[in-house]
């Protein structure tokens, strides 16, 4: 275990913010996240070492995973946000071009989507090789294997460059925009969207749905994240918190005893499952109203940067 620093304010001394299990995939362990003065970024700390982390991520892309994203195919959310990251480059006056990079694209649904909408050429990245027989199968989408600083990309290889609640998992979040900057051409645009904390986080906290100890190593404040981009040389053009249902729905089902949200809820069986199924959907009424009225506030449990590299 390391005690890791806020990556903005490193000389900060963080508070004690909430401590957490793991109710996201269930694996055994007691966590703690601490709150930066500064900027109120919440930082896990302690933290397992990277070595350690593998077992945390054992139930990424498993079977019940993968089958869940060959139904989804690149529709549901994955279409929903290809749709709306074209609408806010739109407004921005960007359209997208050239090739486009996808880190920690997962079972790269978003990046086919983008693909098909926008008309250019998109690969991925994602450490884990599963991710890349996947997008090849169903996307027929070229996904590379490991961290993105081990792919050696040329200086300025990208049009653009998306990150998808990916930095919020890196260790080195400053190494990680530097290589993104790095990567995209001058002028071009970079999207990153990452989890923060919201007044359901606050609320909820150790059973808030996208708090996700010990994977998740950071939840930074809009204002920090901008921060670390335009350090970077990716100077922000539009910062904004977009609507993503569930959070309250997930957290209720938290804070009600479900502690293996993904493998008991999202892809469980039997009649245990079911049940918090049910539960869920009747809950999403409410957590529909509650989160767009949070969005419409600019306070949900999200924030999506639109940067471009200087």
């Amino acid at each position: 275990m390391t005690a890791p620093r806020c990556p903005l304010h490193p000389e900060a001394s963080l508070s004690p913010v909430t401590e957490a299990d793991d109710r996201f995939w269930g694996i055994e362990g007691h966590f703690a996240y601490r709150r930066c003065p500064e900027c109120a970024t919440w930082v896990l700390s302690p933290r397992p070492a990277p070595e350690e982390m593998g077992r945390y991520y054992a139930g990424y892309y498993t079977g019940a995973h993968l089958e869940h994203g060959r139904r989804e195919a690149g529709r549901g959310m994955d279409d929903l946000r290809a749709k709306s990251v074209m609408q806010d480059l739109a407004r921005l006056g960007i359209t997208p071009k050239g090739k486009v990079l996808d880190v920690g694209c997962g079972l790269a649904g978003f990046a086919a989507r983008l693909r098909d909408r926008a008309g250019v050429a998109v690969q991925g990245v994602d450490f884990n090789p599963r991710c890349a027989e996947f997008a090849a199968e169903a996307h027929d989408l070229k996904v590379d294997t490991g961290e993105l600083a081990e792919q050696g990309y040329p200086d300025g290889a990208f049009d653009g460059v998306t990150s998808w609640h990916c930095l919020e998992h890196t260790y080195e979040p400053r190494a990680e925009l530097a290589e993104i900057a790095r990567i995209t051409a001058p002028g071009g645009w970079v999207v990153v969207e990452v989890p923060t904390v919201s007044p359901l986080g606050a609320l909820f906290k150790g059973r808030w749905l996208f708090l996700q100890p010990p994977t998740h190593l950071y939840h930074f404040s809009p204002k920090a994240l901008a921060a670390l981009m335009a350090q970077a040389g990716l100077r922000p053009l539009r910062v904004s918190r977009p609507w993503v249902p569930t959070e309250l729905a997930g957290s209720v089902l938290m804070a009600l005893g479900v502690r293996r949200f993904m493998p008991g809820v999202v892809f469980g069986e039997g009649w245990r499952a079911k049940a918090w199924g049910a539960l869920m959907l009747a809950l999403m009424p409410l957590d529909l109203v509650v989160t767009g009225i949070l969005a419409a506030f600019k306070r949900g449990g999200v924030v999506r940067i639109i940067a471009q590299r200087e």
